[in-house]
């Protein structure tokens, strides 16, 4: 074995090593008891793993309720999130307007600005204005200011790389721009489209700031519920534990579903 390549294996070892080190010490605290978490030296696997924990996050401490909240906003956001990017896509990527260019511009800019900036804003038309607050759909709506952007960004790349040739031979078969897209273009790019939807909900799933203020009891989200395990009777480490763990696990299941669309989703319209 040649040296470059043992130096390549050492390198991506050490980075696995660094990546997947912090998933597994969550995964084995939720596993310990209190009195194993803090015994020093530390223990490197859980002596007696038992899933009381879990149980325990699920429904004494609600996990269960926030974590439908959350599976719930995000599915619902990146679904609109990737329908909405899609015709507003294809309408740049076909149709010549003016402003096109600056509209772009603008889709792309709002992704760009730090996410704090809008806060006081959001609060006042959602909950002020809109009475929206502690409900999901005010969370369904706000997401959407954020993921369409970086929806379109994706699926307009995607999008002009398909010949514009093929619109011309299918309208004189009598399609409409509909049919066009969604019988010709998204077949095309559906790895694209699988990759935006995996984005979309990442994205809605995860987000803290907005649903830490907009969202209290009923709305609360799996995000905000990890902040409820801090409380001043101490830190219950272990549900807290289990509760990220469980956070993680639809993440990691849609990328494992889509993991063959991810890099051809990434890479269609690169030159």
């Amino acid at each position: 074995m040649r040296m470059k390549t043992i130096i390549n294996i050492v390198i991506i070892a050490i980075i696995a090593l660094i990546t997947l080190f912090p998933l597994y010490w969550l995964i084995i605290t939720s596993l310990k008891s209190y009195t194993e978490i803090y015994a020093n030296p530390p223990y490197l696997y859980p002596p007696n793993p038992t899933l009381q924990y879990y149980i325990e996050a699920l429904y004494k401490f609600y996990g269960l309720k926030y974590l439908t909240n959350s599976l719930v906003i995000a599915v619902t956001n990146a679904a609109i999130s990737t329908l909405a990017s899609l015709l507003a896509a294809y309408a740049v990527s076909r149709f010549n307007f003016r402003g096109k260019d600056n509209l772009f511009f603008t889709f792309v800019s709002m992704r760009m600005a730090p996410p704090a900036i809008f806060a006081v804003a959001y609060y006042y038309i959602f909950c002020r204005t809109l009475g929206l607050r502690d409900n999901i759909l005010a969370l369904i709506i706000l997401y959407n200011v954020f993921n369409i952007p970086i929806a379109i960004w994706l699926l307009l790349s995607a999008l002009e790389a398909i010949p514009k040739d093929l619109d011309a031979v299918a309208q004189l078969e009598g399609l409409s721009h509909f049919k066009i897209l969604f019988r010709i273009h998204v077949p095309i790019i559906k790895g694209t489209v699988a990759v935006s939807y995996l984005l979309t909900f990442l994205n809605a799933f995860n987000e803290y700031l907005f649903a830490s203020f907009i969202t209290s009891t009923e709305a609360r989200t799996i995000t905000t519920a990890l902040q409820g395990m801090i409380t001043v009777a101490g830190v219950y480490w272990s549900q807290m534990a289990a509760l990220g763990v469980l956070s993680a696990l639809p993440g990691i299941i849609i990328a494992v579903i889509a993991r063959r669309y991810l890099v051809t989703g990434l890479t269609m319209g690169m030159v």
